[in-house]
């Protein structure tokens, strides 16, 4: 009898290190939990930390094509709803000697907020939210080095988007500050204007690189709120990108990582709206997702703040590209 009691003990003691064993084959670590979580944020945001490397990986290989600078006119047609007009003899090097010849041209054009947030591009000036028919991106290159824009010179954009809004204005884009993009709006209406043609909008421009077609939000007679991502505190501004997407509008606004209180916090959006937090973070060699919809409310008791609870999970770079796809 004793041996049988015995024996069942021990098969039941394998069956149980069995099943054990099973589970931890399946089971997944939360984020930062592998080596310790990391919950450290910096005041400095450099090049070599985990969130850098994130937006690297989630950008936008632009189109490329070339043109001829010479005496006549050269026109750049492209399959992304956008066409440069370049007038005769417009390129300069960056020290300002003329140019003619082939000249590279690399170009994007973003209407969908997904591929705004895989390019760090929110529609936002100076925190103030922006509608967007579209975001443009035009550089110039020869033999790989930089090439300008003649002085007194201007393109011609045309680009297509339905349906025109007559209120739109131009913004030209403020790289300064790489983990804050800023939009800042056109403050020389001689030498660069936008048109309404019948499919879309007509601009002539002395700038290169980010353009924006947009309008600003009113908010005057609208109550605003602050939202706030609720996050595991190894999500941090030197591993995770945080937006604030709106739902009807072309509109999303970056969430900055506040160092007092290590939140991710928008800037005033209008009450009423439908929208998405999103949240994506790289740790290691594993990127993270998580997104939560809400919509804006009234503070209250005193507050600015909607707080926003979102729970990244794994997933594959891919997968958080076809997400942001649906945006």
């Amino acid at each position: 009898m004793n041996k049988k009691i015995i024996i069942s003990f021990l098969t039941a003691g394998v069956l149980l290190l069995s099943a054990c064993s099973k589970n931890t084959d399946i089971f997944v670590p939360d984020a930062g939990q592998l080596n310790g979580p990391d919950t450290t944020w910096q005041v400095t945001v450099t090049s070599t930390m985990p969130v850098s490397s994130l937006k690297t990986s989630l950008l936008i290989e632009p189109y490329l094509d070339s043109i001829e600078v010479n005496a006549n006119t050269a026109t750049l047609n492209t399959p992304l709803g956008v066409q440069v007009i370049f007038p005769p003899n417009s390129c300069v090097t960056a020290a300002g000697a003329p140019i003619s010849g082939k000249i590279q041209v690399e170009l994007l054009a973003l209407k969908k907020k997904g591929d705004m947030v895989r390019m760090s591009k929110p529609t936002t000036t100076y925190d103030s939210l922006l509608v967007t028919a579209g975001e443009i991106f035009v550089r110039l290159k020869k033999d790989g080095l930089p090439v300008q824009l003649a002085p007194n010179a201007r393109i011609y954009i045309k680009y297509a988007d339905l349906p025109i809004n007559t209120g739109m204005k131009l913004f030209f884009g403020d790289e300064s500050n790489p983990q804050q993009f800023n939009w800042l709006p056109n403050q020389d209406l001689v030498n660069n204007v936008i048109g309404m043609g019948t499919q879309g909008y007509e601009i002539s421009t002395n700038h290169l690189r980010w353009i924006n077609i947009a309008y600003g939000f009113n908010t005057a007679s609208t109550p605003t709120v602050q939202v706030v991502a609720d996050l595991a505190p190894y999500f941090t501004n030197a591993n995770t990108v945080a937006f604030t997407v709106l739902k009807d509008f072309r509109s999303l606004a970056g969430m900055h990582g506040d160092l007092s209180t290590k939140k991710f916090i928008s800037p005033r959006l209008p009450v009423g709206k439908a929208i998405t937090v999103v949240v994506i973070s790289k740790q290691a060699n594993d990127y993270y997702l998580g997104y939560e919809s809400a919509v804006t409310l009234t503070p209250t008791n005193g507050t600015v703040n909607q707080v926003v609870s979102v729970r990244p999970v794994k997933k594959s770079l891919p997968e958080i590209i076809a997400y942001l796809s649906t945006l």
